[in-house]
């Protein structure tokens, strides 16, 4: 897949225990919570979160819930979609949530591709995410989610759905 051309991002400050920023890289270490903050705006229409990642010990998801002002959206407005392979089974499957699903990682390294199209626009908001990972020697699985509210974000927050994790990421606004 060609990724288009993009524009690095820095965030505007970064929260979270274990989470720090240099340069315009998301650097955590055992963090449950990731806050980014300020990335996002009318520049881009589309971002790219580049994610590298390792959980302490158990396998989680990476999840995420879009941010304005400091304030997760966290009501249950995400709906996912997904396929998920690992060894010689693929399965899939529906759900609504109180937060987008954008990735896994086992007790190996893992990461993921997330672009994001329209946060900062008063729409809709569409996720789509792959993830490979070293679960089972190789795990993949593939995310799209939306986000049903018609709100205009500006950060997202990232966090484990058990355990706490450690990696790095970044940011990209696409050109169209």
């Amino acid at each position: 897949m060609a990724i288009p051309m993009g524009e690095l991002i820095t965030p505007s400050s970064v929260a979270g225990s274990g989470v720090s920023l240099s340069g315009a890289k998301v650097v955590f270490t055992a963090a449950t919570t990731i806050n980014i903050n300020g990335v996002f705006s009318a520049t881009h229409d589309t971002y790219l979160i580049v994610v590298r990642m390792k959980p302490a010990s158990l396998n989680p998801n990476l999840q995420a819930r879009l941010r304005v002002s400091g304030t997760d959206a966290t009501a249950s407005n995400y709906t996912r979609q997904y396929l998920v392979a690992g060894g010689t089974s693929v399965s899939g499957g529906r759900s609504t949530e109180s937060y987008a699903t954008v990735g896994f990682a086992s007790g190996g390294e893992g990461g993921s591709h997330v672009f994001i199209y329209g946060p900062a626009l008063a729409q809709p908001t569409a996720f789509r995410s792959v993830c490979v990972s070293a679960f089972a020697d190789a795990y993949i699985q593939d995310d799209a989610c939306t986000h049903s509210l018609s709100t205009a974000y500006d950060g997202i927050t990232l966090y484990p759905s058990s355990d706490n994790i450690t990696g790095a990421l970044t940011i990209y606004g696409l050109s169209q």
